[in-house]
């Protein structure tokens, strides 16, 4: 038979982004999480795969007096902000496996601009040539994968004193597209694939002198002037990826088996 039409539908319950924050619960008080077995929100978008995203932030309120910080653990906020049992998360981890590996497609990186309410700094500073990354850890930026699977904020702007540059608020980067644009071994470049991940890797915000560099450097700060002020700069990353869906269990066919009519 062939159809008439087709049409397309969509989740249901998919109203907002998902931001990855998902946090298993001790039922039992056993110290072991154990009320489900899944992992980050995701959508089952395709069947047989599971898309995911998450954001979170890396906050700056340090001037340059207190120190440079070169990396930064970046915080899944949590969507219950009136349910203090359900905290934030420290820490950006993606849970692949060798046998269920996570795919990553996309990554940014940007220095929060605010709503001009005066809660949000001018932007970050760092020392001259400073790239701010954010990866899994320091890899280089031409490794497999690597191009599609990190963001790498680079700036020119002269800082306020000697040796110093400027993020301003608003700065942005976004890794590059999986996509193949050319055909024969010339479209399948390290900045092509997909970075796959097979065990767990955790997502962090570095400072390092260039997007190839494998140790961190320097470091990023705000201004004295809007310490002072009570303000802070954010850097606001986001990180989407694709995993095989786990096999169905008991769970999914059970509602099938119990109370069945038989004509």
């Amino acid at each position: 038979m062939s159809y008439l039409s087709s049409k397309k539908i969509y989740p249901g319950n998919w109203a907002n982004a998902l931001n990855g924050w998902y946090k298993n619960i001790d039922t039992d008080d056993s110290g072991t999480d154990d009320k489900t077995k899944g992992g980050p929100t995701s959508v089952l978008a395709v069947p047989g795969y599971r898309y995911f995203q998450q954001r979170g932030y890396v906050a700056v309120t340090t001037a340059s007096g207190d120190g440079a910080i070169a990396s930064g653990n970046v915080i899944v906020p949590s969507p219950y902000r009136q349910d203090d049992t359900r905290t934030d998360i420290t820490g950006m981890v993606i849970s692949g496996s060798s046998a269920l590996p996570a795919y990553v497609y996309r990554a940014t990186l940007s220095v929060a601009s605010g709503w001009d309410d005066g809660r949000v700094a001018s932007g970050v500073y760092a020392a001259t040539g400073n790239v701010i990354t954010f990866a899994t850890g320091l890899v280089s930026s031409g490794g497999v994968g690597e191009a599609v699977a990190q963001a790498n904020i680079t700036s020119t702007v002269s800082g306020t004193q000697a040796g110093e540059i400027f993020f301003a608020a608003g700065t942005a980067a976004v890794s590059a597209v999986p996509a193949l644009t050319a055909t024969g071994a010339a479209g399948v470049t390290a900045g092509n694939v997909y970075k796959e991940l097979t065990a767990a890797a955790t997502y962090k915000v570095l400072a390092r002198e260039s997007a190839t560099a494998t140790a961190t450097s320097g470091g990023w700060y705000i201004s004295a002037g809007d310490k002072a002020a009570g303000r802070a700069a954010y850097f606001v990353v986001e990180v989407c990826y694709i995993q095989p869906d786990e096999a169905p269990g008991y769970e999914d066919i059970e509602d099938y088996l119990i109370g069945r009519t038989v004509s």
